[in-house]
């Protein structure tokens, strides 16, 4: 029976025969022309167009095939992924693929193809946010996957057919206002079965090519065949999403294998000799060609194209922690660092000029012809409508900036504007539609600290709120954007201890949370009353960990007549991301965590435990031993004696803020969109409960 997303009555609607063009009407069970008599037979609600049985996944067919067996048995797609391609899972599950669709010139009734959709990875989240989209792949498992996911989470308006790109598409002229081509372009002058998770064990071993003497076209006239064949069914002023490797990409120089045939150096080297080592290693042809720029750019323009946005992805298209304009790579190249994890060190010495031409990937958004203007991104029509940017200006632009991953997460966009030459903007973007929760208490909080901070020395430390709200489904959160810097022991060498740099910056942020609690304090408390009775009602939470709580209670007994007072907390105090400084302090971003009152000893804790958690040595020794360490307890002991000393905060009772910290954050209330085990502190919950100067 045919799926959800496409009836009997309508798995035609839009749809014409590939040879002659003529609409096609549904039958029994094929797709038939009236006009030459072709017959397409429909499977499993799937028009299939192939001429051929092809099969291109990460996965054998038959794990395909026990995936979606299990998947329509149980009713529960996720679970059965994770059982049979956990590997994979967030390939494909996550909405973060997806955050290109921010970036894209489309709107709200726009009907979309995803060539290439595979999985449903870009198809299923940009489904959320438009009007229809068709999914087209040559391999009908992955269809039939999507078509499985697409009716378990409610979606309806997608469409899937089989069919490969390097033939006739079966629909109409001018169809489309955005065709997606995401990690497909380079595959199609190539023949043959992929199974990529053999691809990628050795040397080409997941690949069997078809046996035949040769090609009748160059790889590059194949693609650029199907460049020409997506420009026919785009709308006038329609666009193409491109998304491909970089053949001149830096890491491609440093030894990283094709993306493809998984052979180092085969991107930018002489065809001729690509083509050589492929027939000696693989048996067949190099024919997976991908391009430098100005390669790309020719390409576009020979199939027909108009004006085209470049991005450097950084560092690959699939899950980009950046997307930025090419023209703005050299100004982010201190900001890419901050990303770039291992390569962090061969990246520095890539000069900024050179650095836009070698990003690894390429995003490309072109129009369909020369007479039309690109439209604006959908980002910036959505900040026009909100009243953010004046309706008639031009003059900024999107750089997507890193984001955890997580649907009920955020997108997170920087708005560049180039009259002033700086990023203006900060943006959060909901990846799932309906989940605006997070922005809503953001904003909230933002609204709440901002009124509590009016008036003193740290107003201008926290982003001023712009604009919170939906648009056309898509809830965003903007900011005005502060300039900043990561902390220096983080910016110079992360996941590495920096003794000097390091014990600055946390006496910095230290002087900086000393007076924002004091700016901050509400209630005073006694302080072996409150703290008591915190600890017991968390004890009946944390069973297993009673008997170290109640000698801390008994530590506690010793502060009678100590008075404490409550304060707001930030609740994420920690300079992965959230504590940034400037020429003129500290800036303090990302405040879904904020309360208005409670203890203060999370954030110092969060603030000192945490560049010990996500350190190199302890990731490679172990927490507890890093933790126990002379050096490390001295190093925590100095950073506590400072908290009490510009605190006021007896210093016995500091020495128990990691301890108590630890239990406030374990068993707090979290969001849906948060995984608790994110915070460092409760991934190392048994030894900082237990840790003692």
């Amino acid at each position: 029976m045919p799926s959800s997303t496409q009836d009997d009555q309508g798995i035609a609607a839009g749809l014409v025969c590939p040879q002659c063009r003529e609409r096609l009407h549904s039958g029994d069970d094929s797709l038939n022309c009236a006009r030459c008599g072709a017959k397409f037979s429909i499977r499993r609600g799937i028009p299939d167009f192939r001429k051929q049985d092809e099969y291109w996944c990460n996965v054998s067919r038959e794990k395909m095939r026990e995936l979606n067996d299990e998947a329509k048995k149980t009713g529960d797609w996720y679970s059965a992924a994770k059982r049979i391609l956990p590997r994979y899972l967030p390939h494909f599950s996550t909405f973060e693929r997806a955050d290109c669709q921010f970036l894209w010139p489309t709107n709200k009734d726009s009907v979309l193809l995803d060539a290439g959709s595979m999985w449903g990875g870009i198809t299923i989240p940009a489904a959320q946010f438009h009007k229809e989209v068709y999914a087209l792949d040559k391999t009908t498992e992955t269809m039939e996957l999507l078509n499985i996911r697409a009716k378990q989470m409610g979606i309806n308006n997608i469409r899937t057919i089989a069919s490969g790109l390097n033939s006739q598409l079966p629909f109409p002229d001018n169809f489309f206002d955005m065709v997606i081509i995401s990690g497909v372009l380079e595959w199609v002058a190539l023949d043959g079965k992929v199974t990529l998770e053999k691809q990628w064990h050795k040397f080409g071993r997941g690949f069997v090519p078809e046996k035949r003497k040769g090609y009748l076209e160059t790889p590059r006239e194949m693609q650029l065949n199907v460049l020409k064949e997506v420009r026919r069914i785009l709308k006038p002023g329609g666009s193409l999403y491109l998304a491909i490797e970089n053949s001149v990409g830096y890491i491609y120089f440093l030894g990283y294998p094709d993306d493809h045939m998984n052979i180092p150096f085969l991107s930018f080297s002489p065809r001729w000799l690509s083509n050589l080592i492929c027939k000696i290693f693989l048996g067949c042809e190099y024919r997976t060609y991908v391009y430098t720029i100005a390669q790309y750019r020719k390409l576009l323009k020979d199939a027909g194209f108009g004006p085209a946005n470049f991005y450097g992805a950084f560092m690959h298209y699939i899950k980009p922690s950046d997307i930025v304009p090419l023209d703005l790579i050299a100004g982010m190249k201190s900001k890419l660092l901050e990303n770039a994890g291992p390569h962090k060190h061969i990246l520095k010495f890539i000069p900024n000029w050179l650095l836009q031409w070698v990003s690894p990937s390429v995003i490309m958004s072109a129009v369909k012809d020369d007479s039309k203007k690109a439209a604006d991104p959908r980002l910036i029509s959505l900040l026009k409508k909100a009243g953010v940017i004046p309706d008639s200006s031009s003059n900024f632009e999107l750089i997507k900036r890193y984001s955890r991953p997580g649907n009920l997460l955020t997108a997170n966009f920087w708005i560049y504007d180039k009259t002033e030459n700086r990023p203006k903007f900060f943006c959060k973007v909901c990846r799932t539609k309906n989940s605006d929760t997070i922005l809503d208490v953001e904003s909230g909080n933002l609204k709440t600290i901002h009124a509590l901070l009016k008036g003193t020395e740290l107003e201008g430390s926290i982003p001023k709120l712009t604009f919170s709200g939906t648009i056309d489904g898509i809830s965003l959160m903007v900011t005005e954007f502060r300039q900043s810097e990561p902390a220096s022991f983080k910016s110079r060498s992360s996941l590495f201890w920096k003794g000097k740099n390091l014990d600055r910056d946390v006496r910095q942020s230290i002087d900086f949370l000393v007076s924002f609690q004091k700016l901050t304090k509400s209630t005073e408390v006694d302080a072996v009353d409150y703290l008591t009775a915190f600890l017991d009602q968390r004890k009946k939470i944390l069973k297993e960990a009673s008997g170290t709580i109640d000698d801390l209670i008994k530590d506690i007994q010793e502060f009678k007549g100590i008075k404490l007072s409550l304060c707001s907390q930030h609740g994420d105090f920690d300079f992965f991301y959230n504590i940034m400084f400037a020429k003129d302090g500290i800036r303090l971003f990302d405040f879904e965590h904020f309360q208005k009152e409670a203890l203060p000893f999370l954030d110092l804790s969060t603030l000192i435990i945490n560049p010990i958690i996500l350190s190199l040595e302890a990731k490679m020794s172990g927490f507890s031993k890093t933790l126990t360490k002379p050096s490390s307890r001295k190093r925590i002991a100095g950073w506590l004696d400072y908290y009490a000393e510009v605190s006021g905060i007896p210093k016995k009772l500091v020495q128990l803020a990691p301890a108590i910290a630890a239990i406030e954050q374990k068993t707090m209330d979290y969001p849906e969109s948060r995984d608790p085990n994110t915070f460092p502190i409760n991934t190392a919950f048994e030894d900082v409960v237990k840790f003692k100067v």
